[in-house]
């Protein structure tokens, strides 16, 4: 999966969780303050990053400052899916 489909898959299931429009101001949001997420949104959030990337997150990035916006997310996602490819390529 190259950074384009993260991006991409990433967009679609924010977009989804929190009922928004498909548009670009979706990178700019703090998923807290601008959306209200809560610990129960939050814990959704993981598993459907979990299931849709086919990864398991680490636990100690189980926290707010690591999928508290796009580009938090962006970011450990692509660090979790490129550590993961590695490993396979071992």
């Amino acid at each position: 999966m190259n950074k384009e489909d993260i991006k991409s898959t990433l967009t679609q299931i924010i977009v989804n969780s929190f009922n928004l429009p498909s548009d670009d101001s979706i990178e700019t949001l703090n998923f807290v303050d601008d959306l209200g997420m809560d610990s129960i949104t939050f814990i959704s959030l993981i598993v459907e990053f979990e299931t849709s990337f086919q990864i398991t997150i680490p636990d100690d990035m189980l926290v707010i400052e690591c999928f508290g916006n796009f580009k938090d997310c962006y970011d450990s996602l692509c660090n979790i899916i490129c550590s993961a490819a590695e490993e396979e390529s071992l």
